[in-house]
Formats: structure tokens, sequence, C-alpha cells
């Protein structure tokens, strides 16, 4: 009998979670009583609709979103419960490079820099709305209009630690002065309370914070980026068989629409 069971783990925060500073960090999800082993994931939590720590029913932290699907089908398909982890983004890499966890899923884009460090998947997002975007203030609208107004020394932008938005901030707004942070949700209020002036994100994102409280928010959005992969679950390099594994869930998530309603049900939630 399938039970969707989370229970907080504690006993492997030291070993995998190296980064982690509690056992909030770590959750496991019982998909079947019949699997005897774990597979390990890791994302950064704080990306709804991908993922995201939410209070569950019973009063406990629970971390959601189209992410933990996807890695919960991929776990039911390789026989295992599923452990995730929740670290910051820019350790991700690192850690499945290194084996600490078997793949990661996090909204994660392939790019060149990251391919030399690890394996990726196929995407499993690439429609055309993923979009990228630049949030910027209400009050502001006026004044940044266009991502030629925010490339301007007096402009302060945005984005996370090791994101694909670190870059196009980079490579869009070279002139302005660039707060660059783990805590999404920090630059988010930063945003809000005009600490800087825009912020580098991705469209759902977006969307899913501004329904969330963030009403005050306009977006910007970024032409058709060359070269952009969308998102995919990265795997330590070598690792054929368990990418193929994750590959074959992907073309199957992909067919029968679980990915795009499962994307409709975390951007409402």
């Amino acid at each position: 009998m399938k039970k969707f069971l989370l229970v907080l783990s504690i006993g492997f925060i030291l070993i995998l979670a190296n980064g982690c500073s509690n056992s909030s960090n770590v959750f496991e999800f019982i998909l079947d009583e019949s699997y005897d082993d774990f597979v390990t994931m890791a994302t950064s939590a704080d990306y709804p609709p991908y993922e995201n720590i939410v209070q569950g029913d019973d009063g406990k932290n629970t971390v959601v979103g189209v992410d933990i699907e996807i890695a919960k089908a991929i776990a039911n398909r390789l026989n295992k419960n599923l452990r995730v982890v929740h670290k910051g983004f820019d350790f991700l890499v690192e850690d499945v490079r290194s084996g600490k966890i078997d793949f990661i899923i996090a909204g994660i884009t392939p790019t060149p820099s990251r391919k030399e460090i690890i394996d990726f998947s196929k995407s499993y997002y690439t429609e055309e709305s993923i979009l990228q975007v630049v949030l910027v203030h209400k009050d502001n609208v006026d004044l940044y209009q266009s991502i030629e107004d925010l490339n301007q020394t007096t402009v302060r932008v945005g984005a996370q630690t090791g994101s694909i938005q670190q870059e196009f901030a980079e490579i869009f707004t070279p002139n302005a002065t660039a707060k660059i942070i783990q805590d999404l949700k920090e630059l988010l209020n930063n945003l809000d309370n005009k600490q800087i002036d825009a912020l580098f994100t991705e469209d759902e994102v977006a969307t899913t914070q501004m329904n969330s409280g963030y009403e005050d928010f306009v977006k910007i959005y970024l032409d058709s980026l060359e070269g952009y992969e969308g998102n995919a679950v990265g795997v330590q390099k070598g690792n054929t068989e368990l990418l193929n594994t994750i590959n074959e869930v992907i073309d199957d998530l992909l067919a029968d629409g679980s990915i795009t309603t499962w994307l409709d049900e975390f951007s409402l939630s």
C-alpha cells in the first residue's frame, strides 16, 4: 500500500546535509512501504512553484512543488523512497559532483559552465512560457520600463547567488550595482522595501510571488535568450544509468501532462 508519509530526518543531517543548520532541512517521503532504501535529491526550497517549504496539515514543515513531484516519480521508478535535502542554491552543483547526493532538481538551467561539472537530463520544462523577467516596484514603473533603463550606475539590481538570473544580471545590467545573495525571500523583501530597484527572476516564480502577497511588483520581460535550455535534472558525471532512468521519467511526465498539471497546481497554492 502506497503512502505519502513525510518524516523529518534527524540522523542523516551531518552526513547528508553539510551546510544545513538543523533537521528541518532534510525531509523523507515514504512512497511505498516495500521500498527498503532512499534516493537523495538536493534542492533550494525557496523557489515556488518549483520547490517551497510550507507548513503541513500536521503543523510540521514539508517541502512541496513541481520539482518535488518529479523527484517522487524518479524515486518510484527506482523503487526507492525519497529523501530531500534543502540547501543554498550555490551548494547544489558541487554536492552532486562530489556524490554527496544522487541528483538535484531546483529549477536549474544547464549552462555551459555547469555542464563541465555535472551531467544534465533533457529539459523537463521548455515551453515558451519559461520566460525570464525583471521585477520592479510599481512606484518606479515610470523610471524603469526597459532593461536599458536598469543598466545605469544609480540602479540597484538583485539576483539569487549561483542562479542563471545572476548571469542575466551581469549580462544585461553590467553598469548597475548588483546585490547577489542566497535568499530569494530576502531579495523580494528588499524590492518591496525599495532597498533594490529591480530583481531578476523567472516568470512563473514572479507570478507565484505576486499572487502570494507581493502585489506591488511589475514585470519587465527579457527578450528571447539564445541558448537558454529551460530546467533540467543534474546528476554526477558518468552516472549514465541514473540519467537514462531520469530521462525516461521525464518523457512519461511530459507525455501524460503531469508537469503542466503540477505547475498549475503549485502556482495557485
